[in-house]
């Protein structure tokens, strides 16, 4: 907090215009540092007491009291320390809150809890609406006891993989490594780097919208489809679009049969059923015919089947996937016909 900041909150206070939890961290601050039992504190004593308060708060919250080795009262020198560390704590609820609500979220009287992964397996957490968040070893969770107002909001540090109940009436924030993740009820995975420089958001289903704390949810840096990646970068502050590693079939009911159709028609199937757009650098070879059957492929294996049939190579770019080749094959040459596919893996 800074010292506008303080400011701010103290003209809220006169004002009356404070949440309880703000107003009962005014009148603590207040009375550790004046020596007065805490309760409602007057416009006047306010603002006699403001530097004070400024600087007694910077002070005990982060230097030793170097005034106490000469102090010759004992009772003063103790209470100095114990209302350095009382400071020090309102302070450290404060800038929690605060970092909250630089991330667009408001200081509320929730009750925040917190669960770590210290084990080597994957942590499961069940939140109040009934939304899971898998933890990931080494990561932890902040979360409300209860999700009151128009929001439900979460605070990460680390990996963890979100299923998330619907509600359109409280959309659903992740604030993790520098990234406000957005959602409405969808499945995504989230990861921060240890050394936090940059975090990832990969979606499985639905649709999300990530932004950096630096940004509100008004200016959306992006939007996350499934199996496509959002890459945040710290030094930079920008997003680069990927796709998943792992990507999963989205649609069924797409056949993978296919007899002399062209590639135009197969990058069809594959953005029907991957949700993920093939391109041609060289447009020609997007009429070049193929049969084969890719059924039950994974989507890179099938990239593979198609690229050794038109004799071309493939690319992620971004977030897609394109496709270079010189063109068809002679006229005359055999078809590709790949082999029996192996059972889908997901």
């Amino acid at each position: 907090m800074n010292r506008e900041q303080f400011a701010a909150l103290l003209e809220k206070y006169q004002e009356g215009r404070c949440t309880e939890q703000e107003k009962q961290l005014v009148e603590h601050w207040f009375a550790l540092l004046e020596n007065e039992n805490a309760g409602e504190v007057s416009k006047d004593e306010l603002n006699c007491a403001e530097e004070r308060m400024w600087a007694g708060m910077q002070e005990r919250a982060y230097l030793p009291d170097l005034r106490e080795r000469n102090s010759t009262n004992p009772f003063l020198s103790i209470y100095i320390r114990w209302a350095g560390i009382a400071a020090s704590l309102l302070l450290v609820g404060w800038f929690f809150a605060g970092k909250i609500l630089d991330h667009h979220v408001p200081l509320t009287a929730y009750t925040w809890e917190e669960r770590r992964n210290d084990g080597p397996d994957i942590l499961p957490v069940m939140l109040e609406d009934s939304s899971v968040v898998e933890l990931r070893p080494g990561s932890s969770l902040r979360y409300p006891n209860r999700f009151e107002g128009g929001k439900r909001e979460v605070v990460l540090k680390g990996n963890g993989f979100f299923s998330i109940r619907k509600n359109p009436k409280k959309p659903f924030y992740v604030h993790s490594g520098g990234v406000t993740t957005r959602v409405l009820g969808t499945s995504f995975h989230v990861s921060t780097a240890p050394d936090g420089r940059q975090t990832k958001v990969e979606v499985v289903t639905g649709l999300v919208s990530v932004y950096s704390e630096k940004t509100d949810e008004e200016a959306v840096d992006m939007l996350v489809s499934p199996n496509h990646t959002a890459t945040f970068d710290r030094n930079s502050g920008k997003f680069t679009p990927g796709i998943a590693e792992h990507p999963r079939l989205l649609n069924t009911d797409i056949s993978f049969q296919f007899h002399n159709a062209p590639l135009a028609q197969v990058a069809q199937h594959m953005r029907d059923a991957w949700g993920i757009t093939l391109e041609a650098e060289n447009n020609q070879i997007m009429n070049c015919p193929l049969t084969a059957d890719l059924s039950g492929q994974p989507l890179y294996t099938q990239l593979d089947i198609i690229c050794a049939a038109l004799g071309a190579k493939y690319k992620v770019h971004g977030s897609t996937i394109r496709i270079a080749g010189p063109g068809c094959k002679m006229r005359g040459a055999p078809a590709f016909q790949s082999r029996k596919p192996s059972p889908m893996q997901t």
